[in-house]
């Protein structure tokens, strides 16, 4: 009943359930574009060097929507109605501790804390994103350039994180760790109770696409359950930590999938752990195998002073 590949597979293959999880990523990549421009204009002068990076992902991530989009029309399909209580963007926004998406919709200029923040949360959703796309990428065989339309935007979530990665190795060396150590954590911490919250509502929504009986939803809600308090426990200890990403492999026609999540899980992570093969989800609900990163620290306490890969 539980079978995880098989899980999935049910999932992906059937048309209303496909059709929802790439409505939810269509509609989190596009919403996410816009405000990552906007942000972009924001950054104060003394972080000026961040902006162009800000906004160029924020136009690959508007890509990204018009590719999930024209990815549906392929299939026959319309976009779906996104449910509020699935949309993890915007739950990991209400509940994170980023105000640069406060300030951007009053046009406030955002002070260096914000410019850190915001590197935090993009942090913490990238690495979900990538784990779970990295999931993914080997096992839509069965629609017409779904994958590589997965492994086009696995790859932009990957250099997204190294960059935020970079980006906070930079405050750290400007002797700001303990600030970096405590964004992380912030932002780990809400990324996972908003990802419990969207895998709740997504593995609800499915159930009722696919008839899934009420025992199964139960115990398909548990893990979900389960895996928010382990991670919990794991991204309390892990969140201050960063490392560089290793190497993405290409992901064959089939199997590509598992190389992938092992070296996502040998370097990559949102500090929120990991995410169960029984959780359906779509780009908002990626899974970071291991915290929001290592190495902040080297072992004799002081800042890293290393670049991480992409």
């Amino acid at each position: 009943m539980l079978r995880r590949r098989d899980l999935l597979r049910e999932v992906l293959d059937d048309d209303a359930s496909f059709r929802l999880l790439c409505s939810l990523a269509a509609a989190a990549q596009a919403r996410n574009g816009r405000e990552s421009r906007r942000i972009a204009a924001l950054v104060p002068q003394g972080r000026r060097e961040l902006a162009p990076a800000m906004a160029r992902y924020g136009e690959i991530q508007e890509r990204h929507a018009r590719l999930l989009a024209g990815l549906l029309a392929a299939c026959g399909l319309e976009p779906a109605e996104v449910p509020p209580e699935a949309d993890h963007a915007a739950l990991l926004e209400l509940r994170g501790s980023c105000p640069a998406h406060a300030r951007m919709r009053c046009g406030q200029p955002l002070s260096e804390r914000d410019v850190l923040a915001h590197l935090a949360h993009g942090h913490a959703a990238s690495a979900r994103a990538a784990a779970w796309l990295a999931r993914l990428a080997g096992r839509l065989s069965g629609r017409p350039g779904a994958g590589e339309a997965v492994r086009e935007i696995l790859r932009a979530e990957r250099e997204h994180l190294a960059w935020c990665r970079e980006g906070m190795l930079g405050f750290a060396r400007a002797g700001h760790v303990a600030a970096v150590e405590l964004v992380l954590e912030e932002n780990a911490l809400a990324e996972a109770r908003a990802h419990r919250d969207a895998a709740l509502a997504v593995l609800a929504r499915t159930g009722h696409l696919l008839g899934w009986s009420m025992a199964r939803s139960v115990v398909l809600e548990g893990g979900v359950q389960v895996r928010y308090a382990c991670e919990r426990l794991a991204g309390r200890r892990r969140a201050v930590r960063l490392d560089p990403l290793p190497p993405l492999p290409e992901p064959g026609p089939e199997h590509g999938s598992e190389p992938a999540r092992d070296a996502v899980r040998a370097g990559s992570g949102s500090g929120s752990g990991a995410q169960s093969d029984a959780e359906p989800g779509a780009e908002h609900g990626a899974e970071p195998c291991e915290g929001p990163g290592a190495g902040l620290r080297t072992p004799s306490g002081e800042a890293a002073t290393t670049s991480p890969g992409a």
